[in-house]
């Protein structure tokens, strides 16, 4: 398995599907791997080369186990594609995935050709929504006793939706297999994360965004809001179609990838 190793000793694993054509970096969701993008990997080869890393406490990506943030998690990024010799890419990411792309624009602005942001925000979570997920996924799913079942089953149906068996059972598998304790640094990231909604008006390059028409957090207002605090030109594409939650671009390849091509395609 390839992997970069970070200034501070991180190893981040990444699949590439390797070629001559226009890269493409992704980025996974929370709770989620590099193997999120498989169908996407599959699909848009040998067009495009197709990179999807692990972000520290995901995948099999090996970390300190120290603090990090989200301008580290971007470094990371770019660490595998300057290894790769990769100097201009798209950046794309679902939820944690796209803050990471948004944070990596903002290091880098001009090796960004593009944005692909499915389901995510730029700014940080108001106290309401802090408390509430630092009690699910702090405190219940990476802290917890109780058997993840009683979360995991859930979530699974939110934020991966699809079919139970095809869809989510992977990850569930995944789930109550790994060690639970292991995404404390990144839950610790992700709840106390800064806003960057006020610095993202310099980034200009083209943008599709993504969403699922059953997403209840990732609404079109929200995906909405997003675009108009993006600098450059913006398409939004809502995902409708049965059990389209959050993680369309893996329940939902078939409807999202056509989209994504043509996107590529004009850049």
């Amino acid at each position: 398995m390839p992997f970069v190793t970070t200034d501070d000793g991180a190893e981040i694993h990444y699949l590439d599907t390797g070629g001559k054509g226009p890269a493409l970096l992704l980025v996974h969701g929370y709770f989620l791997d590099a193997t999120q993008w498989q169908p996407q990997l599959d699909s848009l080869t040998p067009d495009y080369r197709v990179i999807a890393i692990d972000t520290r406490g995901h995948g099999e990506t090996r970390d300190p186990g120290t603090e990090f943030d989200y301008a580290r998690l971007a470094a990371d990024l770019w660490t595998v594609a300057d290894t790769l010799h990769l100097d201009q890419v798209v950046l794309g990411g679902l939820f944690h995935g796209g803050i990471v792309a948004l944070w990596a624009a903002l290091q880098s602005p001009t090796r960004v050709r593009g944005l692909i942001l499915i389901g995510t925000r730029a700014d940080a979570y108001n106290p309401a929504e802090y408390a509430a997920y630092k009690s699910i996924i702090l405190k219940q799913w990476v802290l917890g006793d109780q058997p993840l079942e009683t979360v995991s089953r859930p979530i699974a149906a939110q934020m991966i939706g699809g079919d139970p068996e095809t869809h989510r059972a992977p990850w569930l598998a995944k789930w109550h297999a790994a060690d639970r304790r292991r995404l404390e640094q990144a839950t610790h990231a992700l709840l106390e994360r800064k806003g960057i909604e006020d610095r993202i008006h310099d980034l200009t390059a083209p943008t599709l965004l993504l969403h699922g028409s059953h997403d209840v957090v990732y609404t079109e207002e929200l995906m909405q809001k997003l675009a108009r605090q993006l600098g450059g030109p913006t398409h939004l594409e809502t995902i409708d179609a049965p059990e389209a939650t959050h993680a369309v671009t893996w329940t939902h390849p078939h409807l999202t990838d056509p989209l994504i091509r043509s996107f590529l395609d004009t850049l």
